[in-house]
Parts: C-alpha cells; structure tokens; sequence
C-alpha cells in the first residue's frame, strides 16, 4: 500500500488517483449534506488524507484535525499544501490507525478509501480502527463502494482476486491491489460494522459507481 501511494504521489497524474483538487469542498459538503449533517467543532481525525485536497476544508470546520496516510510522500505533499496551524499530519502503517489514540474523533471522515483497500481482511481491520478512534457520541462520515447482491458478483470477484494481483506485474499505480481494492457484499459490511461497534444512523446511496457490480454507500456512523 505504501508503495503503491507513494509512486501516485509522484506521478504527474496524481489528481487522476485522488480526485480533482478544484472539486473537494463541493464533495465534502456534499458527503455530508447526504447524510444530513453539518458537523462543526471539536477533533476531526481525516483517514486517507492523501495530499491534503480536503484537508483545509476540514480545517476551516474544526478546531483540531488530524490527517493520517499510509503514505510519506502524500504527507509531504500535503504539509506543503496545507499550513494551517490546527491541522496535524500523521504516518500509518497501513493495516492499522495506530498513530490515533483511542476515542479521539469527535467527527471522522473517510472518503475515497475504503474502495483502494486490497482484500476483505483489511477493509475489516480499517472498519475496527474507525470505531476505536471514534469518540463515545462521535460521528463518522464513510463512502464505501458494496457490491452487489447475486452469484454473478460474487463470481466476478473471486475471479478479479486471482486476476487483480497478476496484473500488478505491469507496475502502473492503476494495477496494484492496494489501488483497485476489494469490495464488500452488504452483508460483510453488516458482520463487520457490528463487530467494530458501530452502527448506521444514516445513509444514502448511489447506483452510480466506477466500480463494476458495485454501488456507492454513504454512512454515518455512531457507536452502538
């Protein structure tokens, strides 16, 4: 994962793998505005901040954030981008939050994360983290791509999980596991919000996703 971030954050076409930089206030509004919320004050941890596109826009909403990634060379690139004084960057290891303390987010965003994950095992562990660094009556803001209901999916992804780490051998950033990810049926998201203690107070979704057989879904989350 830290390999494959790294190298977007060096190719010149970084907005093509972390979203237009010129659309990230319109997005963040409206993951939030969807699930019918306006979160404002408090401790903002951001999970995946990349190089900093939504970062300000948090910054300008909360008193503290705290931007985590898997990758250092995302982290200096968005230290570059973002001065603001109550925004601190911190370095993951990739299977775990563990630079954030427990119960520290009084809001936390997760967008545009969950999807790149590389197998179910980690999208699990990640939904684990988000419910330990989630404050006790905190909310949670996640986009997660599901996938859809029927054999014929279920099909295609165990065909994708043979095919997907094959096709890393091409060493673009767009062909690595840890960028193509791994999509949960409704189901593992169920088993696996519950097990990290979380429920759903909201959501929304789009039939509309880049992702073949999949839906968007937006959550917020609190704990149970």
């Amino acid at each position: 994962m830290r390999t494959t971030w790294d190298a977007a954050a060096a190719s010149p076409r970084l907005d093509d793998y972390v979203g237009d930089p010129a659309t990230a206030r319109a997005e963040l509004e409206g993951l939030f505005g969807r699930l019918d919320d306006d979160p404002r004050g408090g401790a903002c941890v951001e999970v995946g901040c990349g190089p900093g596109r939504m970062t300000p826009y948090l910054a300008e909403r909360f008193e503290r954030v705290i931007a985590v990634d898997v990758s250092p060379a995302m982290l200096e690139r968005a230290r570059l981008a973002v001065p603001a004084e109550n925004v601190e960057f911190r370095l993951v290891s990739g299977d775990r939050l563990d630079s954030v303390e427990d119960g520290i987010a009084d809001v936390l965003v997760c967008y545009l994360v969950l999807q790149h994950l590389p197998r179910r095992d980690v999208v699990l562990a990640y939904l684990h983290e988000l419910g330990r660094v989630l404050a006790p009556g905190g909310r949670g803001f996640v986009q997660i791509p599901v996938l859809a209901s029927g054999f014929r999916p279920r099909l295609w992804r165990l065909a994708r999980r043979v095919a997907v780490p094959l096709s890393r051998l091409g060493g673009e950033v767009e062909q690595q596991p840890s960028y193509r990810g791994f999509r949960l049926t409704e189901k593992e998201l169920a088993q696996g919000l519950a097990s990290a203690g979380l429920h759903a107070t909201a959501r929304d979704e789009s039939p509309e996703s880049p992702y073949r057989y999949a839906r968007e879904v937006f959550l917020r989350l609190e704990h149970r």
